[in-house]
């Protein structure tokens, strides 16, 4: 367990969130209905961070008003300047809040290093999620390490700091549509060519 604590630690201690801890744990080990990814409790974490400050000066919170908000403020365009400027205006300092976003990778530290949370799937889990979550995060890391080589090296201006997002997606062989694999999941089918499949299937 670490001793000097991450970057969640101090943000949860400056915001009075200490008791977020448990209802981390317990999203990422799977004891409400479905186990969040560290992904998944980053984006989480963020939008409670933005949604207490919303609340702090009276601005509506209801629905998903909040989430909104905030995935248009991690943008880097026009909507991302005027959330921000009317956040501001509303007096909600959106650079500190900026900084105390949290990437994955920190969340991922937080729970197995200064919580030293261990998580034990059982047999019957979703192992096939698990093992697509690991890879990306893997994935996103080592890309993540090469950018800031290259930054460092003076090969790249990145403007500031970076998140890596890796995507994964499914391709068709025969019509070669390609689908975000989460969409995929969702609905249950790549694309025509399987759904034609599981029909002419259903028939016989």
């Amino acid at each position: 367990m670490r001793q000097d604590g991450c970057k969640v630690c101090r943000v949860l201690s400056e915001r009075d969130f200490e008791h977020y801890d448990e209802r981390l744990l317990s999203e990422w080990r799977g004891d409400t209905d479905q186990r969040k990814g560290y992904r998944q409790l980053a984006e989480w974490l963020n939008v409670t961070l933005l949604r207490r400050e919303m609340d702090k000066v009276g601005l509506s919170t209801l629905g998903d008003e909040a989430r909104s908000k905030y995935e248009r403020l991690r943008g880097d365009d026009a909507r991302a300047s005027e959330v921000a400027n009317m956040l501001s205006r509303e007096g909600i300092d959106v650079e500190q809040l900026r900084s105390d976003f949290v990437s994955y990778g920190v969340v991922r530290t937080h729970i197995t290093e200064c919580l030293g949370a261990e998580y034990e799937p059982e047999e019957s889990g979703e192992w096939e999620s698990d093992s697509i979550e690991i890879a990306r995060d893997h994935a996103e890391g080592k890309i993540g390490e090469a950018v800031q080589s290259l930054v460092h090296k003076g090969k790249l201006d990145a403007g500031g700091d970076t998140s890596v997002h890796v995507a994964v997606e499914l391709e068709c062989d025969e019509c070669h549509t390609r689908v975000p694999l989460e969409r995929v999941k969702r609905r249950g089918y790549l694309c025509n060519c399987t759904a034609t499949q599981e029909v002419a299937v259903s028939d016989d």
